[in-house]
């Protein structure tokens, strides 16, 4: 089975492109095909109607997630008892409490300026680390190396990863998000750069990405499964 059909297999679960999951939200972007028509244009980030609401919640100082045209880096360290809004890929899955049916979701920040292609989601290639996204449930529904919109409470840091009691999240499956190597220095985890095929000499802003190019930005999905004998 390909990569585009287990997409779909995996969304077809949802039932709806909404679903509300215990304490976490949690909406899911339609795939739609991507047709080239000879023009770009770029635009405001577009918040759905469930997602305004957690949108608007967001400080001023939370709205853009980092810009190349910021004097300091954007950082998610530092942030306890703050609500934020991160953007950033899937790389790990987990459950946190088996009971209650919770979930983290560890997450590659990707930094964010405010605009996007108006065809298709963009986000810059570079971040800022890792975060965990704590779910009140279903967490495990949300593909890996899927991009993420994450919006919530950060509750603590570990070893220096923020930890962030997620309200709501939006995701975007393969298909539906691109890459702009744009950004502030990254400071990703270098563990996910080795997967990054693309970065070490083609050009990573591609506007109608095929499953080639998510494969070789992010990586293959089911490397990043967990082990047989992880606790993950």
């Amino acid at each position: 089975m390909g990569i585009h059909k287990v997409f779909a297999t995996i969304l077809a679960t949802f039932a709806a492109s909404a679903l509300c999951l215990c304490q976490t939200q949690v909406e899911v972007q339609e795939v739609k095909e991507l047709k080239p028509t000879g023009s770009l244009g770029t635009c405001g980030y577009r918040p759905t109607d469930r997602e305004k609401a957690f949108l608007e919640k967001l400080p001023s100082s939370e709205r853009t997630t980092g810009s190349f045209m910021d004097k300091h880096d954007y950082r998610i360290r530092g942030k306890v008892k703050r609500y934020v809004s991160w953007f950033g890929v899937v790389r790990r899955s987990s459950t946190a409490n088996r009971d209650d049916h919770s979930y983290d979701l560890l997450i590659q920040q990707k930094y964010f300026d405010g605009m996007t292609d108006c065809h298709i989601m963009l986000v810059s290639n570079a971040g800022a680390g890792d975060f965990v996204a704590k779910f009140g449930s279903g967490g495990e529904g949300v593909p890996l190396l899927s991009l993420v919109r994450v919006y919530g409470t950060v509750v603590r840091e570990e070893k220096g990863i923020p930890h962030v009691s997620a309200d709501f999240v939006r995701v975007w499956p393969w298909f539906t998000f691109t890459f702009t190597d744009l950004g502030p220095a990254d400071h990703s985890n270098p563990e996910w750069a080795r997967s990054c095929k693309i970065c070490k000499g083609g050009r990573i802003y591609n506007p109608y990405p095929t499953e080639d190019y998510y494969l070789g930005m992010l990586g293959d999905p089911k490397d990043f499964l967990p082990k047989p004998d992880s606790p993950h």
